[in-house]
């Protein structure tokens, strides 16, 4: 079948019994709408659904019954929204769903009202939201969890129960919170560096203002936060369930393709430390930043120093080495000149000149006669 796309028709609310009956559905587009809310039970006889986008609407919260008869339901848009809480108890009928997009919506809290487990799930990201607090249980219900993004939110510490929990991932997104490098931060200091899959960028201080943008492990071990920091790491191996060959030929048709097989994965860590840490001995942090300002007023008087002997002593030197120059430069030109003028009196006729009696009026008057006569050769003794 065909998919529907009702993108950017400007719905603003849906009929319950809209898709009554579009049972062998595979994927529908509503993203780029003004939806407020989602009737409860509108996706019931939607039983073949795969793929479902609801990004770029207005929705505000979630209803149970939601997302009811959505059994195959592998993927799930709700980013750029208006939610502003998330209950994943609302998700439980989604027993196949593997990717959740919630990012860039308002959420501040994230729950779950019920101990359940939600093995399919591998990949949650909550990127550009406002979250402050996790409950301690949420991801203890995402046994296969393998990414998690909370980029850019307001969080400034995590429990280290959170963080046990997630024993299966293999990426992280951390960055852009409002993480307190102080000894709070040391549960998921320990967690990160026993951390063996990558995080997508890095994860710099916020505050105190001594440590603000530097990187979380670098502010632990160089300002010594976190005395007693131990790790200790267990592998944990899983088994992910991935789509089967006949989902792929399904789908190959609507857009978007899975792989299939059963892939075995090696999990993160189990983190353990003590939740109490002593404070940093406040006389050593001291003494160290007295010191390293002594030295750096040291280097800079030297500085000054040097460049006040430099003009000191130096215009003096090359002045003298200026005036040697000239001096060497005028005695050479002379030398040339002497040699010069003995080379024409050698070969050059022997001119006499003879002036007339009014030589005096020349020098008075500017003007008389002089009268110029060349003589043979002669040849002078010298």
């Amino acid at each position: 079948m065909h998919p529907p796309m009702y993108s950017k028709e400007w719905l603003s609310s849906l009929h319950p019994e809209l898709f009554y009956g579009l049972r062998k559905l595979q994927t529908l587009h509503l993203r780029s709408n003004s939806l407020r809310t989602i009737p409860v039970r509108l996706f019931w006889d939607c039983r073949s659904l795969e793929f479902l986008d609801l990004s770029t609407n207005r929705l505000r919260s979630l209803a149970r019954n939601g997302f009811a008869g959505l059994i195959k339901l592998r993927e799930l848009h709700l980013e750029h929204n208006q939610l502003t809480k998330i209950n994943f108890a609302h998700f439980l009928r989604l027993s196949s769903l593997h990717t959740l997009f919630l990012q860039w919506n308002k959420i501040s809290n994230l729950t779950c009202g019920m101990e359940w487990t939600w093995g399919t799930l591998a990949k949650l990201d909550l990127t550009g939201n406002e979250i402050k607090a996790i409950d301690l249980t949420v991801f203890e219900t995402m046994p296969n969890l393998k990414t998690l993004l909370m980029d850019n939110n307001k969080l400034t510490t995590l429990d280290s129960k959170i963080l046990s929990s997630l024993t299966s991932l293999t990426t992280v997104g951390l960055s852009g919170n409002l993480w307190e490098c102080s000894p709070k931060i040391c549960s998921l200091a320990t967690w990160l560096s026993g951390f063996q899959g990558r995080w997508e960028h890095s994860i710099l201080c916020h505050s105190p203002d001594h440590t603000q943008g530097e990187d979380i492990l670098d502010a632990v071990y160089g300002f010594q936060l976190c005395w007693n920091l131990s790790t200790v790491v267990t592998p944990v191996a899983t088994t992910y369930t991935a789509p089967t060959t006949e989902y792929t030929k399904r789908i190959s048709s609507s857009h978007f393709h899975m792989g299939d097989k059963e892939i075995p994965t090696t999990a993160g860590m189990v983190v353990t430390t003590e939740e109490h840490f002593p404070e940093p001995n406040n006389a050593i942090f001291t003494q160290r930043v007295i010191t390293g300002t002594m030295a750096l007023l040291f280097s800079f008087f030297f500085i000054i120093f040097i460049v006040f002997i430099s003009r000191k002593c130096c215009p003096p030197t090359l002045r003298r080495i200026r005036q040697c120059s000239m001096i060497q430069n005028h005695r050479q030109l002379r030398s040339q000149t002497r040699l010069h003028m003995a080379n024409i009196s050698d070969q050059g006729p022997y001119n006499e000149y003879e002036p007339t009696h009014e030589g005096p009026f020349i020098i008075i008057n500017g003007y008389g006669q002089c009268k110029c006569q060349q003589l043979p050769y002669k040849e002078c003794e010298v």
